[in-house]
Formats: C-alpha cells, structure tokens, sequence
C-alpha cells in the first residue's frame, strides 16, 4: 500500500536535485507532498504546498520581513507555517514519513519541521552539515540524519546516488511500518552508564509482574525524550531514578540539555512516579582537553570518552532545590527514593567520586523544599544494589494500584 510521504526543500534554490527526489520516492510506490520552504527566488519546479501557503499557515508577515532584510524572522515564520502545515497532514492521517535535504538550511529547517511531528514518524535529512554537533538540531526526536558528502548543488552521478540512497532510506523506513501495540502496561526508566545495573533490576523486576519498561538514556535527549512519551499517555508509571541531567544543567556538564518539561510531565498527567539521585554525583566532561580549572581538585571518574567530575554539597543542594520545584507541581502521586551507600558505580566507598557528605546535602535539602505530601523515602543501600530496585519497584507498584 502506497504511503504519502512530506518531501521539504527550498525549491527556489535547490529545486532541481529536490525534484529528483520527489521522482525517486514516487518510482519506489509512494506518494509525496512537495512542501517549498524557499524564501527569496522562484521555485525551480512545482510545489503541492506552495512558500505563499506556508506563510499563510504561520499568520505572520513574510513580506514585511524581507523588506527588512530581517533573514532569521523570515526563516522563522516560515518554520512556523511549515511546522503547522506538516501537523495538519498528520493529524489528517495523509503523512507516513517526512524527508528533507540540503545543506545548513535543510538540516535547520527540516528537522524544526520533524520535531513538531510524534515521535513514531518515520523522519530523514540529508545534508552537508552533519559531520558537527547536530545535537541541538534532532533533540529528543527520532530524526535520522544522513550525510551527503558532496553539497547537494546540480546533479551528477555522487549527488543522483545519495539522493537515490536518501529516497530508499524514507521508503525503507515508512514500508516498515511500526510493531503492533503491547498488550502489557508499560513503564519509563531512567539510566546512565553508571546506573545501568540499578534499571536492569527494575526491569527485571517489573517484567516478573507483567509490566514492559522502556529505558531512557540520561543524556539531555534522553529525558526530553522521555519526557515526550510519558505525554502521549504511553506508561501507566515511571521510575525516574537516573536525574543526572540536572547536575549537567546546574553546573555546567555535558548533558544538561533538558527542556522546562523535564520532571513535570508525570506529575501534570497524575501518572505515578518514583524519583532518585541516580548519576548526581557525576558532572559529564566530554572534551578531551583538560577538566575545566572550576572543577580542579575534586575527583574525577574515567569511564571512556566521557569523565566524570564530582558534584559538590553546594551544588547539589542547588539540584534539589529545583527538582523539588517542579515535583511539587504533580497532582499525581510522587515519591522521593535516596539510597545512602552511594548514587553510582564510581559513587561507592573507595571509588573515586564518593562522598556520601555531599550526597547528605541533597537529601536534606530535597527534604526541607519538598511539600509535605511528597515522602523520601532512604534505603541504606547501594543505588544499585538490588534492595533499592525491590524497593522502587514495590512503592510503585503500590502507587499505581492505588491510582
């Protein structure tokens, strides 16, 4: 069965190998929606939704702009439009996937496009620009980012084969489909390296009494993505026992890239949640330059390309202050678990980020900012130890029995 695919390009200056495109989607047996994001020339070929219905869609003045010579409004308001445009089909059941491809443009455009879409939808962008950071670009979205090599500029026999690849790619992805809903219910866990033996036992655990965990990777990406899921009403609970994130945020580590939405979503839903200190005793330093001066002098924990730099009482303090912030907010059932021997593999006696005076700090703190309907409960135990996953899985077990 034929699946309409949403191809995004500038057509006024990349409409030539866009057309392309459209043609090798269409031999593959799918149906495309040409969308023109272009913004100054004239299309190079025929759009099914035109720049001037994009800007209409956004509500906003495109002409005004470029009179101005204002380029990011204009690249803005035509993000908004397209963005709008692409929820429109699919809210319409009349888009399976989306596909963009160019250079600087398309990988900026085209995926603020894709991350307006659910995760689920089958999303692809090729472009030049992929070899950098282009985390800030996909998020916490399933985007698939594919590397053209050579500038999509003219066609010649590398730019024909990568957008030939490109076009099989998207087919590829929307003839799979997706697999058949779970029958069990399903809950959110939270991990990093660190902390992997603490989600395998809760998942091991939560697999016995007939629930299905999803593994959330604390990265930035990660928890947004989380985050996400848990608003689509896809888990009946959460153990969001791995909060690294906040750490990373509050003291400048590699992955603090969380949105507002991070530790709210549950607690806005009324879906049952279980919340630890996992991994907030590591501030992630990615770089392979020196550990930055501000952190010289506390230990350091070597696990690959990654180094983990001990989080201070003071920090720490500063991380409970605003986790307890936002789960204060829940109208759902929420509790606190903080294990006393430790909150990761290098946070144990004699490894090289414990200390369990600085780890005393937070939970005095999460306790003194936390409302009172909220309970921390401490277990004298390793976070990963098996007595603190027995222990998080039962309370939310219990919890979400009682809702």
């Amino acid at each position: 069965m034929a699946k309409r695919i949403l191809v995004v390009g500038t057509l006024d200056t990349k409409g030539m190998e866009v057309g392309f495109l459209k043609e090798q989607i269409e031999q593959g047996g799918h149906e495309t929606v040409l969308m023109d994001i272009g913004i100054l020339g004239q299309p190079l070929c025929q759009a099914d939704i035109t720049r001037q219905q994009v800007v209409r869609a956004s509500g906003m003045d495109l002409q005004e702009a470029i009179v101005a010579g204002d380029r990011q409004r204009a690249v803005a308001i035509m993000i908004e439009g397209a963005s709008r445009k692409a929820r429109e089909l699919y809210a319409a059941g009349e888009l399976d996937g989306v596909i963009a491809v160019g250079g600087g443009t398309a990988l900026f455009m085209g995926t603020a496009v894709m991350r307006a879409l659910p995760i689920g939808v089958p999303k692809v962008v090729l472009s030049s620009m992929i070899a950098g950071d282009v985390s800030h670009f996909v998020d916490g979205k399933d985007i698939t980012l594919m590397q053209s090599v050579a500038d999509i500029v003219g066609l010649n026999q590398v730019t024909r084969d990568i957008l030939i690849g490109a076009a099989g790619a998207i087919c590829g992805m929307v003839e799979a489909g997706t697999s058949s809903a779970s029958a069990k219910p399903m809950i959110a866990v939270t991990d990093f390296g660190i902390t992997t033996p603490c989600a395998r036992h809760a998942g091991q655990l939560l697999a016995e009494k007939g629930y299905e965990t999803v593994v959330f990777h604390t990265v930035g990406s990660g928890g947004t993505a989380m985050e996400e899921f848990i608003g689509q009403d896809l888990f009946v609970g959460v153990l969001d026992l791995t909060t690294h994130e906040f750490i990373d945020l509050l003291a400048g580590g590699y992955y603090g890239g969380i949105g507002p939405e991070r530790l709210e979503t549950a607690g806005k839903k009324g879906i049952p949640q279980i919340v630890g200190p996992g991994g907030l005793d590591c501030i992630a330093v990615v770089h392979h330059s020196e550990v930055p001066a501000r952190f010289q002098g506390r230990g350091i924990y070597y696990h690959d390309f990654r180094r983990g730099v001990r989080s201070s009482a003071e920090e720490l303090a500063v991380a409970a202050q605003v986790m307890a912030e936002r789960l204060n907010r829940a109208i759902g059932p929420v509790k606190v678990l903080l294990p006393l021997r430790g909150w990761s593999e290098a946070d144990q006696e004699g490894g090289p980020l414990y200390d369990p005076q600085a780890d005393r700090a937070f939970g005095e703190e999460m306790k003194k900012c936390l409302k009172p309907q909220i309970e921390v409960v401490e277990v004298d135990a390793h976070l990963n130890d098996p007595l603190y996953a027995e222990t998080a899985v039962a309370l939310l077990e219990e919890m979400i029995r009682r809702k």
